[in-house]
């Protein structure tokens, strides 16, 4: 990651109060979201056509494994190297403070499942792109692949969907380039990207509910 000054905090709650103050719209950036969704689905088709793409860290593990395991506890057992491994890779992006923490715990909207999404968009949005505004280019092409890279840790996903949110990642940037720009506020930059971040995660699990579903009702 491209080293710069600690980015200013900014805690969920503030982002909604930010958005209620009209300095964005949701219903644009929904828009937006989908926009971003559609191009990393396209862009993961594109991957996986490269050989070895398709793989992902569970997926070896499991296969190196299965050398000295049975199929299933191999799968087991990759599942939960995998996981532990990724938790401790990840680690603390931001190293809040106990104060910064308990206005985390400040609820952002009466939705709970809205709030955790933003809350995890935020946390990585002040990782990843809070501060960009400061980086040159490559620095900040540097930051969406260290964010496409860090979601392969999330062992389900393949290394093309990991690479492909590379590009999602620098279209978040896009975001809070903008708005900076626009209101040459780290904080109001850092909640434009987070909101649409947040949307699009939501946006995201929605669809793959539906499919789910779908299959689902398909087998009965």
């Amino acid at each position: 990651m491209p080293q710069d000054a600690r980015p200013t905090f900014v805690w969920s709650r503030l982002v909604t109060e930010i958005e209620n103050a009209g300095y964005f719209s949701r219903r644009k950036f929904c828009v937006v979201a989908v926009g971003l969704i559609i191009m990393t689905i396209a862009t993961i088709k594109m991957l996986l056509f490269v050989p070895g793409l398709n793989q992902s860290v569970v997926s070896l593990l499991t296969r190196g494994l299965e050398t000295f395991l049975p199929t299933g506890w191999a799968t087991v057992t990759a599942w939960t190297v995998g996981m532990a491994g990724g938790v401790f890779l990840m680690g603390d992006f931001t190293n809040y403070t106990p104060s910064q923490k308990i206005l985390h715990k400040i609820k952002a909207t009466r939705y709970e499942v809205y709030n955790a999404l933003l809350l995890l968009a935020l946390l990585e949005e002040q990782a990843f792109r809070s501060g960009s505004e400061r980086w040159n280019w490559r620095e900040r092409v540097r930051a969406s692949v260290c964010f496409g890279l860090l979601h392969i840790m999330n062992i389900w996903y393949s290394f093309a969907a990991g690479l492909a949110l590379s590009v999602t990642g620098f279209g978040f940037l896009l975001v809070y380039l903008w708005y900076y720009r626009k209101y040459c506020s780290q904080i109001i930059a850092t909640a434009a990207a987070a909101t649409v971040h947040a949307l699009y995660n939501a946006i995201a699990l929605s669809l793959i509910a539906v499919v789910l579903a779908i299959d689902i009702a398909k087998l009965l």
